[in-house]
């Protein structure tokens, strides 16, 4: 998919609407910061395919930087 820190496009390898691309994606971004890979996880959350994004939402919120929701304390008022 990439060699070394190339960036290259994603769209051009695999059929889009493939969840199995999609996790592909997730990989490419999460190992190696494949900014066109991140793209297209972007780009499938506007699927007409309901099931793609939510596929595409998952996979871009498991590589969130947000923490984890035992550690978030709610203010009381």
């Amino acid at each position: 998919m990439t060699a070394g820190n190339e960036v290259i496009d994603m769209g051009d390898n695999v059929a889009h609407g493939d969840p199995l691309y999609l996790f592909a994606c997730h990989l490419e971004w999460h190992r190696k910061g494949n900014l066109a890979a991140y793209q297209e996880l972007l780009r499938a959350l506007n699927d007409t395919d309901e099931e793609i994004r939510i596929v595409a939402e998952s996979l871009l919120e498991r590589t969130s930087p947000r923490a984890p929701q035992e550690d978030i304390k709610a203010e009381t008022w």
